[in-house]
């Protein structure tokens, strides 16, 4: 293939759905909404099916399922869907304004600190749509949904470009083997573009010592991760909950080598209160993590991982709604830079010129979520989710290598 051009960039816009405690609002106009009792209902509802899609994938190993056993969970993804659709939207006033203002370029924005839920899955579709479990209806595969967990801080006030070159540092936990074996070497292939481009794995190549005993500790994580020069933090690791919010278990890993008794640093929200401070080059941070983007308590709703991210200078955070499985976890991040750093190459449809399409990290999403339902007859990408502006995106065009 020759190189291409790089195609003009049409950032979606983002329409907002501001949601508070009793009310939700699409522009100047406000309806009632569901009460938190019925939305965590039908969260539980959504995050049990994926839960038995996680064991699935688990059982079979491997990422492909049986096209019968997708268009199953399809469906049951789309009853839910629908019912939670309907509760918000059914009426006809709030239907048709979404109706009239959605489309591929605009990205609902979810604008809430009070309301979790997998937005992805909303199902607009009718019922024949939902007997079929059609995907496109789908908003995670229909549109590029986002979420804005810090209402105080306009979309406007996000930085919305990735400076280039690119500098990930690379965080996994060492008992997660497709985190080590694939998803760390596939994902710095693709990170190293050029020869600027960096890639550190968390261990001994970063300063992160506490000065007294020599070793690395949570606190000196944090304090590390505020000063370091790296755009994009990726952490391939487990997330529990604790007392004081959710903590990430991120192996430090001596000399590039993972040991079966490796040193496990805990990075835990609470500390991002206790030491305050904002990160220098406002990443892109990927929690590839076992439930990474909180629950639905009282307690996870206030201490989730991705809104102390957000609070403290990060760009724009990918999470996952509920745990999901090292095989797949892995695949689907390798895809998602492919897509957010490579671009997708297209044939332009008057001149039939090969050109390198840029995607926003909503638009990357979104092309990942389909390519494993299509290829793998796998829906749950659905479980991904973006907390920032969909509309983030590299600031540099790339450079699509001749071949």
């Amino acid at each position: 293939m020759s190189r291409g051009t790089v195609s003009p960039i049409v950032t979606p816009a983002a329409l907002e759905i501001v949601i508070d405690e009793n009310k939700y609002w699409i522009g100047r106009w406000d309806f009632t909404r569901p009460t938190d009792k019925f939305l965590e209902t039908y969260t539980e509802e959504i995050l049990d099916i994926f839960d038995a899609l996680r064991i699935t994938i688990n059982q079979e190993k491997s990422l492909k399922l049986d096209a019968d056993l997708c268009h199953k969970y399809l469906i049951k993804l789309a009853e839910w869907g629908r019912i939670a659709y309907q509760a918000f939207f059914g009426e006809d006033r709030p239907n048709k304004i979404l109706t009239s203002r959605l489309n591929e370029n605009v990205a609902p924005t979810f604008v809430s600190e009070v309301t979790p839920f997998p937005w992805e899955v909303l199902f607009e579709g009718s019922e024949e749509d939902y007997e079929q479990g059609n995907p496109e209806k789908f908003w995670g595969l229909r549109y590029t949904p986002a979420r804005i967990l810090n209402p105080e801080k306009d979309i406007a006030d996000y930085v919305l470009e990735q400076a280039q070159p690119s500098d990930m540092l690379f965080c996994l936990h060492h008992r997660l083997l497709h985190a080590h074996k694939k998803e760390r070497p596939e994902i710095e292939r693709l990170v190293r573009l050029t020869a600027k481009d960096r890639f550190t794995l968390l261990g001994t190549a970063c300063n992160l010592t506490n000065g007294r005993s020599g070793d690395p500790l949570g606190d000196d994580l944090l304090k590390y991760l505020y000063k370091a020069s790296h755009n994009m933090l990726h952490f391939a690791c487990h997330c529990k909950e604790s007392k004081l919010g959710d903590k990430l278990l991120i192996s430090f890993i001596q000399d590039e080598e993972i040991t079966e008794n490796g040193l496990v640093l805990e990075l835990e929200t609470y500390k991002f209160l206790l030491r305050q401070g904002k990160f220098l080059c406002q990443p892109l941070v990927f929690l590839n993590a076992c439930q990474s983007a909180g629950g639905a308590d009282e307690l996870r709703r206030t201490f989730n991982l991705p809104k102390v991210f957000i609070q403290h200078g990060a760009a724009a955070v990918i999470a996952t709604a509920c745990p999901v499985p090292d095989m797949f976890a892995a695949a689907f991040a390798k895809v998602f830079y492919e897509f957010f750093l490579r671009g997708m190459v297209v044939e332009d449809e008057i001149t039939g010129e090969v050109v390198v399409k840029i995607m926003t990290i909503g638009e990357a999403l979104q092309a990942t979520r389909w390519y494993f339902l299509k290829e793998f007859n796998n829906p749950l990408g659905l479980a991904y989710g973006v907390y920032s502006p969909a509309s983030y995106q590299l600031a540099q065009s790339i450079a699509y290598p001749s071949s």
